[in-house]
């Protein structure tokens, strides 16, 4: 007999790579809590990995090995890839990603578990997919788009 959890899983791989049919973001949260709660709590990362490659990504180079990914073709960019270089060590340049809060907490929402975690699982598909090496000491937080700026209030 085939366990419930494997059931659980093939039905929501399919739900994650969009092949059965379209869920909202809080109909599938309430599915992945399901299949968590089958497999003891515990969130296996290929779910996370599956989830983000079946996001309509849209990577678009901006030069020197740099590049962004934008939540599809004209949406917000979610992920900036760069190479940094030394202000204090000549010749020296590392790599950095920047990821967006929005992607954070959608992520730490969906698959209920903490920030921290969804980072981790995000620079592991990210080095998975644009292979990379990356690792929490090459994170930092994207600035937002809409920042204000104080000085031009009228």
């Amino acid at each position: 007999m085939i366990p419930l959890r494997w059931v659980f899983y093939f039905f929501l791989y399919l739900l994650l790579m969009k092949k059965v049919i379209k869920l909202s973001e809080k109909k599938l949260q309430r599915i992945v809590r399901l299949v968590i709660e089958q497999d003891g709590n515990k969130i296996p990362q290929k779910l996370i990995f599956l989830y983000l490659d079946g996001l309509n990504w849209h990577t678009w180079d901006i030069g020197d090995g740099e590049f962004n990914v934008a939540d599809g073709e004209y949406g917000e960019d979610v992920l900036k890839f760069r190479i940094q270089y030394s202000s204090t060590v000549p010749d020296h340049e590392f790599n950095v990603i920047y990821i967006s809060d929005d992607l954070v907490t959608k992520i730490s929402k969906l698959f209920s578990i903490p920030n921290l975690d969804s980072i981790k699982s995000i620079i592991e598909w990210f080095n998975k997919k644009y292979d990379k090496n990356l690792t929490m000491n090459d994170f930092e937080w994207m600035e937002s788009n809409d920042s204000y700026d104080i000085e031009n209030e009228d």
